[in-house]
C-alpha cells in the first residue's frame, strides 16, 4: 500500500530536545561584529557562518556579500553552485532591518532559514523575501528584537554530527573508531556493526556529508541508519546476517567554515575517490581496504548528498553488478510505496565517466551496486525522514533476499 498523506512543518530541524525558546537562547555575541547600524549587529563567529563582506549602507541597511571558499576546482571547473551562507543578527531594538545579499561566482540557491536558539528552525516568509536578480536577493529581517541566525540551511555542525554519531555507539553491537583525521585535525568517526563479530559476514557500507552545504543529505542518513538499527523483525534479522560500516562526516572543516563545497585542501572530495590525496578521503580509502584484500566481503555501497530535486544516481541495467539488478529493483520496491505528493524522486542511470566519485570507485573496484543518494534542497524534513526509513526497510529486505533467498 502507497503511502498517500504528510504533513508540511516549517520547523525543518531539532538537534536537541527544546521544550521552550527562552528569552535569549543564543550566547552573548562577543566582542568580534562585522558591522552595525541603529538597527543591529552583524557577527559571523559561529561555526558554519558565512559572509565574506558587510556594507553598512544606511541605520536600517546591510549589503552582504558571499563567496565560495575557492571559485574554481583543482581543474579550473567553476564551483558548484552551492551558495552557503550564514550569519547572527543582534538587533537593536524591534526597528525595520534589510539585509541584502550578493553572490560572487554563484546565484541565490537556498531559502533563507531562521533560528533563535540554533536548533529549532522556520522558513523565512516569501514575502519577507526579494529576489533582484539571480545573484542579488533582499531579505526583510525586521524581527521581535531577539537575537537570531540567518542560515542557508538548518545548521548541522560538526559537533552535532559528533553527538549523534556517540548516541549510536553507545548502542549495543557498534564500535566507533578514527579512521584519520581532517587537515584541521579533527577525526574522521567510522561506525561499525556487527552483531556477531566472530561470524563472516557481507558488509554494506554508506558514508555521508562530502559537500558541506548538503544539509538534507545529512538529515537522511539518520533515519535512514537508526531504521536499520531498529528492534523490529525485519532489522534483527537483516543484522543476522550483515554488518555495516557508516562515515557519516567526511568533510568536518569544510562545513565548520561554511564552505561550498570543498575541504581545507581546496579539493571537492568526491573527485578524490581513487587518487586519495586529501587525508579525509585516504582515511576512507585505507578504510576500505579490508574489502580489496578479501579480508572482508563488500555488497553495497551509497554516498548522501543533496541538490535541487530528490533523485538517485546508479549504475545503468546494462552495468552487471552484484546481486544483479539491485538498483532497479530497490528503487521501484521504493516507490510502490512513497506517492509522489510525498517524497517524489527519479532515478538517473549513469555509465562509468571516469571521474574520481565515490560512486564510480566502488562499482568499478568491487563491482556492486554504488549509488549515490541526493535529496532536494527544499524536500519538507518530515518527507526526509519517512522516506529514509522506507528506503532502508526495502533495501534491507531485498539483500536479504539475494543473501539468503528469502
Amino acid at each position: 500500500m502507497k503511502l498517500t498523506h504528510i504533513s508540511f512543518i516549517t520547523l525543518a530541524l531539532t538537534l536537541a530536545a527544546c521544550t521552550s525558546i527562552p528569552k535569549s537562547a543564543l550566547p552573548p555575541m562577543g566582542a568580534k561584529i562585522l558591522c552595525e547600524n541603529d538597527a543591529a549587529k552583524i557577527s559571523v563567529t559561529h561555526a558554519t557562518a558565512r559572509v565574506n563582506g558587510c556594507e553598512t549602507v544606511s541605520s536600517a541597511r546591510f549589503n552582504l556579500t558571499i563567496e565560495p571558499e575557492k571559485d574554481t576546482d583543482p581543474l579550473g571547473e567553476p564551483i558548484n553552485n552551492s551558495a552557503w551562507y550564514g550569519f547572527r543578527v543582534d538587533p537593536q531594538g524591534s526597528t525595520p532591518l534589510t539585509v541584502r545579499l550578493t553572490y560572487e561566482h554563484g546565484k541565490h540557491r537556498y531559502h533563507p532559514k531562521i533560528s533563535n536558539d540554533g536548533k529549532t528552525w522556520t522558513w523565512l516568509d516569501e514575502a519577507q523575501i526579494e529576489k533582484i536578480d539571480e545573484n542579488d536577493v533582499e531579505l526583510d529581517l525586521t524581527s521581535d528584537g531577539r537575537p537570531f541566525l540567518v542560515s542557508a540551511q538548518e545548521i548541522f555542525t560538526k559537533e552535532a554530527h559528533d553527538n549523534w554519531t556517540d548516541k549510536i555507539a553507545a548502542r549495543a553491537n557498534v564500535t566507533k573508531t578514527s579512521i584519520g583525521t581532517s587537515i584541521d585535525g579533527h577525526p574522521i568517526h567510522m561506525l561499525e556493526v556487527q552483531t556477531e563479530p566472530e561470524k563472516e559476514k557481507p558488509y554494506v557500507v554508506w558514508v555521508g556529508r562530502q559537500h558541506p552545504p548538503e544539509v538534507t543529505g545529512a538529515l537522511a542518513l539518520i533515519p535512514f541508519t537508526e531504521t536499520i538499527l531498529e528492534d523490529t523483525p525485519l532489522a534483527n534479522r537483516f543484522l543476522d546476517h550483515f554488518n555495516l560500516l557508516i562515515i557519516p562526516m567526511m568533510n568536518p572543516d569544510g562545513v565548520t567554515a561554511g564552505h561550498w563545497r570543498f575541504n581545507k585542501g581546496g579539493t571537492d572530495l568526491n573527485r578524490d575517490w581513487g587518487p586519495f590525496l586529501q587525508p579525509e578521503t585516504r582515511a576512507v580509502g585505507n578504510a576500505f581496504k579490508r574489502f580489496e584484500s578479501g579480508e572482508d566481503r563488500i555488497v553495497f555501497f551509497l554516498d548522501f548528498h543533496s541538490t535541487w530535486r530528490n533523485l538517485l544516481y546508479t549504475q545503468t541495467d546494462e552495468e552487471p553488478t552484484t546481486p544483479p539488478m539491485f538498483a532497479r529493483d530497490w528503487l521501484k520496491a521504493v516507490d510502490d510505496r512513497l506517492d509522489d505528493e510525498i517524497y517524489p524522486f527519479t532515478r538517473e542511470p549513469r555509465k562509468n565517466s571516469g571521474k574520481p566519485i565515490s560512486k564510480n570507485y566502488m562499482y568499478e573496484k568491487f563491482g556492486i551496486s554504488s549509488i549515490t543518494y541526493e535529496v532536494g534542497d527544499a524536500t519538507p524534513r518530515d518527507a526526509i525522514d519517512l522516506s529514509a526509513s522506507v528506503f532502508a526497510e526495502e533495501m534491507m529486505s531485498l539483500l536479504l533476499k539475494h543473501e539468503t533467498g528469502q
